[in-house]
């Protein structure tokens, strides 16, 4: 499998390099497989473990953290969904304090939910239901008009995956053969990739351009599942659909700076659109991927809902566990679940599926050729939540599912 793999990729990685598709065959032919079979394997990028913590926020824990942004002095802006907070922390003085407050009035939200650097000092913060606030600073200071109507990113239930700092934002829509639960992304056979034309500082809507099509959770199959349960003294049927915890889905992410990287899991690897539209196709990257087996499939159940594992109860299991998935056992701290990240120096950082054989939480990076730079190793219980011009931002959980902020040099083995 793995000697396959390599020979798909150089085969690739000459044919991007010839002018045609045509030549690269007829100049080449026999020698070029000749070539690609002697070639040696693709090796793994070095696996760098977490550099332990520069600055810790001491006597405070937290919930559940969605997201942490960076201010230019240094402090940090944090959103927790369990205290419904937005946080204004500082980590050299330990000093915490909340902004806003939840309402319907000027600079009130009902739920906080993600937060998006746009540059400079300020900030997008997402709340819910949809509702808009730009910081400057530490200070809410505008309310703006929620973006989901002009992404329909409202029916699917979906925070923005990304904004630049020009208002633009990066939203999906699903797209299934048949009308299947409301056309929901998790149970979609397709996504569509959708970036807004107008900007979030608009007052009047635009209609978003889709920049990409990748396959969606839901291409694996659907189990429909119904339930019977006890309310009010009499029996209700409950009815779920259900997609694999190993079904996997493209995901894309929108950079403050415009660039949009569009992560595939099979073949493994990440396409860059610039600022201007230009796609930049990148290889096949190096990955192990197990075979899964009823151990595999027990963990990813397990991980998912905590239930007991009962592979039967779902449809369409893949033969081999995928490089990433949707991320939802630490609370969502990703827009929808998404396994990617932004990172320092314009770099993607993306959650890779834990295995049987490889349990510890593991962040592979890539930069904007689509190159694939290392691999970051978590300690246990430790999730990255966001980053800095130097910097990762972590939170780790204890023993009481409670969590402890920290702030992370980046690793000098990845480069800049």
């Amino acid at each position: 499998m793995n000697t396959l793999h390599n020979v798909m990729s150089c085969l690739h990685s000459a044919i991007r390099a010839s002018s045609t598709l045509a030549a690269a065959f007829v100049t080449s032919g026999l020698l070029l497989l000749a070539a690609c079979s002697d070639a040696a394997p693709v090796a793994e990028p070095p696996v760098i473990d977490l550099p332990p913590a520069d600055l810790t926020l001491q006597g405070r824990d937290f919930s559940r953290v969605r997201s942490v942004v960076e201010l230019p002095d240094g402090r940090v802006l944090m959103t927790d969904a369990i205290e419904n907070s937005l946080y204004v922390i500082d980590l050299q003085t330990g000093d915490v304090r909340t902004e806003g407050r939840a309402g319907e009035g000027p600079g009130e939200y009902w739920r906080v939910d993600h937060l998006y650097p746009l540059g400079g000092d300020s900030t997008l913060f997402v709340g819910e239901p949809p509702r808009l606030l730009l910081l400057v600073g530490d200070r809410i200071v505008q309310g703006l008009e929620p973006v989901y109507p002009r992404l329909g990113m409202g029916r699917t239930g979906e925070t923005p995956w990304g904004v630049d700092r020009t208002g633009r934002v990066l939203g999906v829509a699903g797209f299934a053969f048949q009308p299947r639960s409301g056309w929901s992304r998790t149970h979609a056979d397709s996504l569509y990739i959708l970036l807004s034309t107008g900007s979030v500082f608009d007052t009047a809507p635009s209609e978003p351009d889709t920049i990409a099509r990748v396959g969606g959770q839901g291409r694996w199959g659907l189990a429909r599942v119904s339930t019977v349960a006890q309310m009010g003294g009499r029996e209700v049927t409950m009815n779920s659909t259900l997609v694999s915890p190993l079904a996997s889905e493209g995901q894309g992410w929108l950079f403050a700076d415009g660039w949009v990287a569009l992560a595939h899991p099979d073949p493994y690897r990440v396409d860059w659109m610039s600022p201007s539209g230009e796609w930049t196709r990148g290889d096949p990257l190096p990955a192990t991927r197990p075979e899964v087996t009823r151990e595999e499939q027990c963990l990813a159940i397990s991980r998912r809902s905590g239930a007991e594992c009962d592979p039967d109860l779902y449809a369409g299991w893949p033969n081999r566990v995928p490089p990433f998935t949707m991320v939802v056992d630490q609370g969502w701290n990703t827009p929808g679940g998404t396994a990617l990240h932004p990172g320092p120096h314009g770099l993607l950082l993306i959650r890779r599926t834990p295995t049987t054989a490889a349990l510890e939480t593991r962040y592979d990076v890539v930069d904007r050729s689509g190159t694939l730079r290392g691999a970051i190793r978590m300690p246990e219980g430790a999730t990255i939540v966001g980053f800095g011009v130097e910097s990762l931002y972590v939170v780790q959980k204890d023993e009481m599912d409670l969590l402890t902020l920290s702030r992370h040099p980046w690793p000098a083995e990845l480069g800049d």
